[in-house]
């Protein structure tokens, strides 16, 4: 653990210098996400617990609070094991809540060949560095609205940590007032649509693309899901949202069609469009503020 301890140190010291949002501060969350000390981040491992701690540290020096208790860390158990999801909130004068969610486990190690790490730098540290760079974002902006930051455990083993986060006894108070959750999964890559494009999963299923785009600037831009047959609104952390009534897609800009990274070992900071990640993530930020100060609601289509 000496290693990942002098990650922490200088991940300290990074921050305390670099309050808000930038490119630079996003690239160093997904470089200490992925870095071969994490060792792929699974579930239950010393690695992932520190992961979620760094987490936590980025929403402690935003001046979050935590969603339940005392705590960022919301542990669960699941097969004799003990997991932990990751919840700030910033609390506004109205109890609607816009959040945001990634995933940050990943698949661990093997024995085979010379590299043994699946690092997961798109699969998802690009998701989480966004709700990390996000808390950046929202930290000196003041909506009415509560804004909530999430970072969900066990994925990578059937969704499991989203699902635990639900059914928290506490955590599922908020549920009733959550009016968007946007999952932030594997937006490190230009997508098939081109650069600050990203597709929404199920995006015939409400109007959320349709007020994200009317609110959008730059070159963000979110597509129709092109994947649609492979049902893949279903297949990740914000379908436990939706299972509780919440309007939740996932956000992505991964080629299904070309990618070669999906859970591979070359899965690193090799694969990161710095650029890319940073416009998509400030045109996230920005589309959904507006949204806010508007106060647009998506709804489901019936």
């Amino acid at each position: 653990m000496k290693k990942i301890t002098l990650v922490l140190i200088s991940f300290f010291a990074f921050n305390q210098a670099n309050a808000q949002y930038s490119k630079e501060n996003q690239k160093q969350y997904v470089q200490d996400l992925s870095t071969d000390q994490m060792q792929g981040r699974k579930f239950a491992s010393a690695e992932n617990k520190f992961a979620a701690e760094y987490i936590a540290h980025k929403f402690k020096m935003n001046n979050l609070k935590p969603c339940v208790g005392d705590s960022f860390l919301i542990e669960f158990e699941h097969k004799g094991q003990t997991g932990q999801n990751v919840c700030g909130i910033k609390e506004g004068k109205s109890k609607d809540i816009y959040a945001f969610g990634a995933h940050y486990d990943h698949v661990g190690v093997d024995d085979k060949g010379d590299d043994k790490i699946y690092n997961g730098a798109d699969d998802n540290a690009s998701g989480t560095s966004a709700v990390m760079a996000l808390s950046d974002y929202f930290k000196d902006l003041n909506p009415d609205q509560t804004v909530m930051f999430m970072a969900f455990d066990a994925e990578e083993i059937g969704l499991v940590g989203s699902k635990k986060l639900v059914e928290n006894t506490d955590f599922k108070t908020y549920l009733p007032d959550m009016k968007l959750m946007l999952n932030l999964e594997m937006i490190g890559t230009v997508s098939a649509f081109g650069e600050g494009k990203v597709y929404m999963t199920g995006s015939d299923r409400s109007d959320l693309m349709k007020l994200m785009n009317q609110n959008a600037s730059g070159k963000f831009h979110v597509e129709s899901d092109p994947y649609l047959k492979q049902q893949l609104f279903f297949r990740s952390d914000n379908v436990n949202f939706v299972n509780n009534g919440v309007v939740s897609h996932a956000l992505s800009s991964v080629n299904m069609e070309n990618q070669t990274h999906y859970h591979k070992k070359n899965d690193d900071m090799t694969v990161i469009n710095v650029d890319n990640l940073s416009e998509i993530t400030q045109g996230i930020g920005k589309s959904v503020y507006q949204m806010m100060q508007k106060k647009e609601i998506p709804q489901y289509s019936k």
